[in-house]
């Protein structure tokens, strides 16, 4: 592939990765969407570069994986908790709305029953996962304040 076709095909694709970067940070939008623009386009440079139209693959359809795929790899290397911690999250969380969709209130012992761990377990985890979440300026100043 000449280096004027290359540059041509990753330019035509450049939409697609936006509005696959655009999709993904109305659900994580914490995170820059330049950001995620510029970890799509590695994925569609990449595509790019392994597209052998002697496949019969549509580049469209190999750029799409590529950049969804570049897309998680991205969030996952920002991601502050490992994987098995934010498995354990969306369990947990799952297990309290249906607690308390059933009028049951959730008590940290019959969750950490419920998900098969220890209670020294689900508080260490519990304390992982709130100590990542992201903090607004506002609520930090509140909190320095009140520490004070």
């Amino acid at each position: 592939m000449t280096p004027s076709l290359r540059e041509e095909l990753i330019l035509s694709h450049m939409p697609q990765v936006k509005l696959l970067a655009q999709r993904l940070h109305r659900r994580c939008p914490q995170v820059e969407v330049e950001d995620l623009i510029s970890a799509g386009t590695i994925g569609l440079i990449q595509a790019v570069d392994r597209f052998d139209p002697a496949r019969n693959l549509k580049l469209k359809t190999l750029a799409e994986h590529r950049i969804s795929g570049a897309l998680l790899d991205y969030l996952r290397h920002i991601d502050p908790l490992p994987r098995d911690v934010r498995l354990f999250q969306k369990q947990r969380d799952a297990i309290i709305e249906q607690m308390s969709a059933g009028g049951e209130a959730p008590c940290h012992a019959r969750v950490a029953q419920m998900l098969g761990v220890s209670s020294k377990k689900y508080v260490t985890l519990s304390r992982m996962i709130a100590a990542a979440e992201p903090v607004s300026a506002h609520e930090f100043t509140i909190a320095w304040k009140l520490a004070g």
